[in-house]
């Protein structure tokens, strides 16, 4: 989902008021599918095929942030609209169950497994909630800096995106505290840890960090296109979707520079994620998926995941066990989705 901060809840409330429609209850059946275009012969391009929907999950809340770990799909539900209890919602994936709801702090919106213990940024109170996943419980709450959103892991330690005070916060395991913060660019949303690195996607600035996860000190700075948000390391790339352009770039860790850009990638492209030897796309428009070959970077697609509005925050998607699982925020729901064939 496109943010602006400040305060998280009400602004993310006024754009997602101003930008979500449609249906939230179900998937469109194949007439329900974008209208279908006429090209320049007079020939009628085929409408987008629509995916396959394994299984509904309701979470009970608005999800919006996702991971897989210890043998489960862990789901934040941030609940900025509701004023609800946020929490994150275990799910087993073999059959769909809700295992566990486990309250966190207040407008939650990224989830990480890892460090044998389920992370979750709580950006409107400025912490990280530890989790144990073997008491599906709360164990510590960590002071952060400023609106912490993404999370990765390096080095031994959390990593996590503070884009209220453009830092990123490393976080002692051991200590259950910050030990230390790294100053970035313009309002950091995510981290991911790629090629010895730690890399940070700065929303206003349109850049990249990479940070030496030894010592935290930033030794290189690429530029992208204006909105970067997740990043993907896959096929010797780190690749980045960014929403304000719908574009996908691929980086070059070797040089830290930009090797290409890849357009036609969904009007708002947001998640990414790698299966069958491709780079997959999630555009929060539809929402609707897209695939990359990483060796042409030719574009196919779109298929579309469910019928839902402009804005459904399905920034991260999950691929485990060759289904696709997309958090969808207007229906309250994560459903696993049968990915298409190759194409």
């Amino acid at each position: 989902m496109t943010r602006t901060r400040g305060p998280a809840a009400v602004a993310l409330a006024i754009l997602l008021a101003a930008s979500c429609g449609g249906d939230a209850g179900s998937d469109p059946p194949a007439s329900a599918s974008p209208a279908a275009s006429a090209s320049s012969s007079g020939s009628v391009a085929p409408p987008p095929a629509t995916l396959e929907i394994a299984r509904r999950v309701e979470t009970g809340g608005e999800p919006i942030g996702i991971a897989e770990g210890f043998g489960s799909i862990w789901v934040v539900n941030s609940e900025f609209r509701s004023g609800g209890t946020p929490s994150v919602v275990r799910i087993d994936p073999g059959d769909g169950a809700v295992v566990a709801t486990i309250e966190v702090g207040a407008v939650p919106l990224e989830v990480l497994a890892a460090e044998g213990s389920v992370w979750v940024s709580n950006s409107e109170d400025d912490t990280v909630s530890r989790v144990d996943p073997e008491r599906d419980d709360v164990v510590a709450t960590i002071r952060t800096c400023d609106a912490p959103e993404g999370l990765a892991a390096a080095e031994g330690s959390i990593w996590v995106a503070c884009e209220g005070s453009d830092e990123v916060g490393v976080i002692d395991p051991a200590a259950d505290r910050m030990r230390s913060t790294t100053p970035v660019g313009n309002e950091p949303r995510f981290v991911v840890a790629a090629f010895d690195s730690v890399w940070a996607s700065n929303y206003l600035d349109g850049t990249l960090s990479r940070i030496d996860p030894t010592n935290g000190e930033v030794v290189a700075t690429v530029t992208t296109a204006f909105g970067p948000q997740i990043m993907l390391p896959a096929f010797g790339s780190l690749w980045v979707s960014s929403v304000d352009e719908a574009v996908v770039q691929r980086v070059d860790p070797d040089l830290d520079e930009l090797a290409a850009t890849v357009e036609d990638v969904g009007i708002v492209p947001d998640g990414l994620f790698e299966l069958d030897g491709a780079v997959w796309v999630a555009s929060d428009s539809g929402p609707e998926i897209h695939r990359i070959d990483p060796g042409t970077e030719d574009v196919t697609g779109p298929w579309i995941v469910a019928d839902q509005g402009s804005i459904n925050a399905n920034q991260l998607v999950v691929a485990l066990d060759g289904e696709l699982w997309l958090p969808l925020l207007e229906s309250g729901e994560v459903v696993a989705a049968v990915p298409p064939a190759a194409a």
